[in-house]
């Protein structure tokens, strides 16, 4: 299992813009980026009957994991179902891709053939699901900018418009009613890498009075859309 660090911080606009520009110097723009270099990401998240997930983080249990399903800019091109471990300040995930099809039958629990599947993802899912109940529960909408390094697959992005729905189906359109996250929450900067951050990196954020946030975006939207 690939464990790696994962830091957020919430970052004033005027220390967003110029670490943006530093970054912009010594990384590479994600290949993702379209347009002004961000792009959309809609995360769809279950949970079960119990809402395990939900409690686990608010009780501050040190190992926990989600399930999602993830596509960008609206499209239903790339369908991610994902599995998010977190192990303290470490996290490992494992994905992979399904058809809108399979996304269909994943939001309405018709998956009994994943249970002889091939693919650890699915089998885990419908084991989950039908152990424990999985349900969607929330969607996480936010615009995101990243910045990449090819080796410890360094990984800074900075995530604006974090909003919240009540979970649908068609996780494809624009027409979705959100709510908006309160303003503290309106800029936040995460900080990914295996092993170790590069001194150089570390030089960059050093300047910035950067605030450790606690909390998820699957724990904010769950609160706000309560």
């Amino acid at each position: 299992m690939k464990l790696r660090h994962e830091q957020k911080f919430l970052i004033e606009y005027d220390s967003y813009l110029n670490l943006k520009n530093a970054l912009s110097k010594v990384m590479n723009v994600d290949e993702n980026a379209i347009g002004d270099g961000s792009y959309l990401i809609r995360s769809l998240y279950f949970d079960d009957y119990h809402d395990s997930a939900l409690y686990e983080k608010l009780s501050g249990i040190s190992e926990r994991k989600k399930y999602r399903v993830r596509i960008y800019n609206y499209s239903d091109s790339k369908i991610k179902l994902e599995i998010k471990k977190k192990f303290q300040d470490y996290t490992n995930k494992i994905g992979t891709t399904i058809t809108k099809e399979e996304y269909e039958n994943l939001y309405y629990s018709n998956i009994s053939d994943w249970i002889t599947s091939p693919n650890l993802v699915k089998r885990s899912y419908y084991l989950e699901n039908r152990l424990k109940l999985l349900r969607p529960k929330i969607i996480v909408d936010y615009y995101r900018e990243a910045f990449t390094l090819p080796y410890n697959e360094v990984r800074l992005t900075f995530d604006t418009q974090l909003c919240a729905a009540t979970p649908e189906f068609n996780i494809f359109t624009d027409k979705l009613i959100t709510k908006n996250l309160p303003k503290d929450y309106s800029l936040i900067l995460e900080v990914k890498y295996n092993n170790f951050l590069p001194t150089f990196i570390k030089t960059i954020l050093e300047p910035y009075d950067l605030t450790r946030l606690s909390v998820s975006k699957f724990l904010l939207c769950r609160d706000i859309n309560q």
